[in-house]
């Protein structure tokens, strides 16, 4: 970890630097309606940014991403309502906790291999839907857990829409700094060799299992930090939030974002967040444009907005590169 930490490059915090900045100000400069839908889609982009952990890091697919962010707001729900736990203790209790969750089911689901393990985790979504609707004692069944405080931290409740955007800003901001160190460390190169080729990863020594298991635990954390965010902003909880439906959006945000970097995150949560606000009229008609839009996006340009990009300016300098040997002539 040690290693990841000291191969960050002083760039990226100078555009971490500006971004923060930068929206900072956002808060003021805009309605509250508007303020809400940014810290929707901060939450929807801790989630995505797990499906880059297993997708773009580790090659591994899963459609349970909504449900371990459903656990990780239930956790929250119960340990500040039932348990009288502090905001700061549910939260990481839900960090801990679902990622504890999904490491335990790391280690049975990773026993399927390729596309298995994709079908097991569409199964385990269809599952916990489940409970939160009809686990009445712990998830409130059909009606739901309301009434849950606002984020407080020592004497300072955090109840306006811009103290939540600082505070889920400040924990996306965290989490990108980890996920830049994970890539560069160890057991980022480990997740890596596995999406490459697990079979050539094995004989060098990593153990498939327990790596895949890992990160999908950390995946597990995100959403857990995602779920606790989510129910700090919006006091209640249904079991119709946390649908099969609401993971394959996760899914296309990082494919029409890109798997790359964890860049694509960014850039697939806010096209997809800004679209839903912008043809709010055409709401009937969401999926039938995610699908054809995806089909056309993986036939155009499978690596995403992203990858599309990089393939761009590659090709760009390759051109420039070569009129200037011509011109050297």
């Amino acid at each position: 970890m040690l290693e990841g930490i000291k191969s960050i490059k002083k760039s990226f915090l100078l555009v971490l630097l500006v971004i923060t900045i930068g929206c900072a100000f956002i808060p003021f400069t805009t309605t509250s309606y508007m303020l809400r839908v940014l810290n929707i889609a901060m939450i929807a982009y801790l989630c995505v940014l797990s499906v880059y952990i297993l997708l773009g890091m580790c090659g591994q697919n899963s459609f349970a991403q909504a449900g371990l962010w459903g656990v990780g707001a239930y956790f929250t729900a119960n340990f500040t309502l039932k348990l009288g736990f502090g905001s700061v203790t549910a939260m990481l209790v839900a960090i801990v906790g679902t990622a504890l969750f999904a490491f335990v089911l790391g280690f049975a689901f990773f026993r399927l291999k390729q596309y298995y393990f994709t079908f097991a985790s569409i199964g385990l979504m269809t599952i916990l839907n489940g409970l939160f609707m009809n686990w009445v004692p712990v998830t409130g069944g059909a009606l739901g857990i309301s009434g849950i405080p606002p984020f407080q931290i020592g004497g300072l409740v955090l109840d306006s829409e811009t103290g939540k955007f600082f505070l889920i800003f400040v924990v996306c901001i965290l989490a990108n700094i980890l996920i830049q160190i994970l890539f560069h460390s160890p057991m980022g190169r480990s997740f890596m060799a596995i999406r490459d080729n697990e079979l050539a990863a094995s004989c060098l020594g990593i153990n498939s299992l327990l790596t895949k298991s890992i990160a999908f635990a950390l995946s597990g954390a995100l959403c857990g930090a995602a779920g606790a965010l989510y129910a700090f902003l919006s006091g209640y909880l249904s079991y119709q939030t946390f649908t099969y439906q609401q993971s394959t959006m996760y899914l296309i945000m990082i494919m029409l974002g890109g798997t790359i970097s964890p860049v694509g995150a960014i850039i697939g949560t806010l096209v997809i967040s800004l679209l839903q606000e912008w043809v709010r009229p055409l709401q009937n008609y969401m999926q039938l444009i995610y699908g054809v839009g995806i089909m056309i996006l993986m036939i155009v340009q499978p690596e995403g907005i992203l990858g599309g990009g990089k393939a761009f300016y590659e090709k760009y300098i390759r051109s420039r590169k070569r009129d200037t040997e011509v011109n050297r002539r």
